[in-house]
């Protein structure tokens, strides 16, 4: 496969805006989504997850959710007796989102001990994983991760992280400072919020958020800025370049924003896009997410992102 995306699934459960008491089911979990909005815009067989689930119906029901969308699951481990992770999104009036986790009964956070499961990063050109992912592994999985990360790059991997922070499934913030720099100074493209690097580095403002990120590593970096211009550096080059979005639409839901900007970027690179139509070609893809409710849209919503050169 080309791209292995690495993290938790989670059951999400969207309060429904007419009965706030009402919850849809829906398959999430920030890698998952972006591996499902990838799995769509590429050809079959293209991206896989690495990931554990238990051997309950829930489980069961999560994985048929995710094989459902065209990812590959050869990767994703079962342990008995596991329970997946689950998540509750309640959204205000402007789209944006609050959540409640349950996900301490997660088998995900046992994945990588002793440097267990970690075969499959061989098999893909692409690693893509997120600071929520290294958030929820204990520390020594976490570690045996991020050394199989250092081993790959070295071997000519791409390895692709997204900065998400939630600062509640963190310890501290001194933890998850040292974890996010340690993994964007392994990371040939880093994907960072500017309200990542405000909550967890104290950044002001992007300059600074790009001044932080350069000095953790040598990776190309495209910062978003919640619906303003994004800003690209090449990881050799010292200018910043700015890519203009249309104005911002009006959001029902932004759950899933991020996680669809990341693979409508993955999926232009893919197909030889240059840094502008991939960048516009993201853009596109999360402003269609955040109007409708839940991470994951209906595939009738998907919009055409014109990936004109053929994946290969």
């Amino acid at each position: 496969m080309r791209v292995l995306s690495i993290g938790e699934p989670l059951i999400e459960f969207t309060a429904r805006a007419d009965a706030p008491s009402t919850f849809d089911r829906r398959a999430g979990g920030d890698t998952l989504n972006t591996a499902i909005y990838l799995a769509r815009l590429t050809a079959p067989g293209t991206v896989g997850y690495l990931s554990c689930l238990g051997d309950d119906p829930h489980s069961r029901w999560l994985r048929s959710q995710i094989e459902a969308e065209g990812v590959d699951t050869a990767s994703m481990a079962e342990r008995a007796g596991g329970r997946p992770g689950l998540s509750f999104i309640a959204t205000n009036a402007a789209g944006e989102r609050s959540f409640a986790y349950w996900r301490d009964q997660s088998p995900f956070r046992d994945m990588f001990q002793g440097g267990a499961n970690l075969a499959a990063l061989d098999n893909a050109d692409t690693l893509f994983l997120s600071a929520v992912a290294l958030a929820v592994l204990r520390p020594d999985g976490r570690g045996a991760l991020l050394d199989a990360l250092q081993r790959r790059r070295a071997q000519g991997a791409s390895i692709v992280f997204d900065t998400n922070y939630r600062p509640a499934l963190w310890a501290d913030a001194a933890t998850a400072r040292q974890v996010i720099a340690h993994a964007a100074g392994l990371a040939t493209l880093v994907l960072p919020s500017l309200d990542d690097m405000a909550d967890c580095f104290g950044c002001a403002d992007p300059a600074s958020a790009i001044a932080v990120l350069r000095g953790m590593g040598q990776a190309e970096i495209i910062l978003t800025t919640g619906g303003d211009a994004v800003l690209r550096c090449a990881a050799d080059e010292d200018a910043v370049q700015r890519h203009d979005l249309p104005p911002a639409v009006a959001a029902v839901d932004t759950t899933g924003a991020g996680d669809s900007f990341n693979a409508g970027l993955l999926a232009a690179r893919l197909a030889g896009l240059p840094n502008g139509p991939a960048i516009a070609a993201a853009a596109r893809l999360a402003a269609i997410v955040v109007t409708h409710p839940g991470a994951i849209i209906p595939r009738a919503a998907m919009p055409d992102l014109d990936l004109t050169k053929s994946i290969s």
